[in-house]
């Protein structure tokens, strides 16, 4: 029988982006870690009693992953079911078997590969049969957050579609205490930053459209901790490494580089 666990905003915030830091780990794993980072990214969701009841409330058809997996010739891919809440099971299911067994996920991932490079089957595995599960747990969170009111609390207006938002920070959520090194002129500032990096990275073409949404929330959880009384480190240094990936992308816009090098000198600042 599911439990029901309540979360308050801030809790909801702190999990989803650990969620999105872990999956983040695990689809982008260089084929050799692969089999770590899976053991990781599946140790998280079993942990975790939201995502975890979401993943028992769908995983309700039993496959025989065994089967499955030997009868499937070379270069043949895995079938995923076409309804939603079978397809979350049959991709869990088959995760978990490969975790719980002798096999390696990159041997399974064999045969996703256009060329022969190892890493190519490793990615092309993650994008069709890792991320659909990654995309139904994210959207499940997003429902969350809707039916916690977040999008109507939310200090972040920004819209999945067309990529319209923006960082803007009521003023009720910026009390600093006294005797933090980041004084109020200090986070206006850095807001104002993160807000233009936001903004900057909506108008730039080259950069995909799921890295956007990620840097930008990112950026936002970053920016609420250092308003926070007890910032933490972690979110801040997550947020870093997001904006060093996006500045790395080939082709980032002189704009997003500039202002997002300035966002990762104002952090430092902050995390020392």
């Amino acid at each position: 029988m599911s439990q029901e666990v309540q979360l308050d905003e801030k809790e909801y915030k702190k999990l989803s982006l650990h969620f999105r830091k872990v999956a983040s780990r695990f689809l982008t794993t260089d084929f050799r870690e692969a089999d770590d980072n899976l053991a990781r990214f599946l140790a998280f969701i079993d942990d975790n009693p939201i995502i975890k009841d979401f993943i028992n409330k769908n995983n309700i058809v039993k496959y025989d992953m065994e089967e499955i997996i030997n009868s499937r010739n070379y270069g043949e891919k895995f079938k995923l079911p076409v309804k939603d809440s079978e397809e979350i099971g049959f991709i869990y299911q088959l995760l978990s078997h490969v975790n719980e067994t002798d096999r390696s996920i990159f041997n399974v991932s064999i045969g996703y590969n256009i060329g022969r490079k190892y890493q190519e089957a490793s990615d092309r595995f993650n994008q069709l049969v890792v991320k659909p599960l990654v995309d139904h747990i994210v959207s499940y969170l997003g429902e969350m957050a809707i039916d916690m009111e977040l999008d109507k609390k939310s200090t972040t207006q920004f819209n999945i579609g067309d990529f319209r938002g923006q960082l803007n920070h009521a003023e009720g959520h910026a009390s600093i205490s006294a005797n933090q090194t980041y004084n109020e002129t200090n986070v206006e500032e850095l807001k104002d930053i993160a807000q233009k990096f936001a903004q900057a990275l909506i108008d730039d073409k080259s950069i995909p459209d799921d890295d956007k949404k990620d840097t930008i929330e990112l950026v936002e959880a970053a920016v609420q901790e250092v308003e926070s009384e007890k910032p933490k480190k972690v979110i801040v240094r997550t947020a870093m490494d997001q904006v060093r990936t996006v500045n790395d992308v080939a082709g980032a816009g002189a704009n997003v580089i500039t202002l997002g090098t300035q966002l990762l000198q104002m952090f430092q600042g902050i995390i020392g």
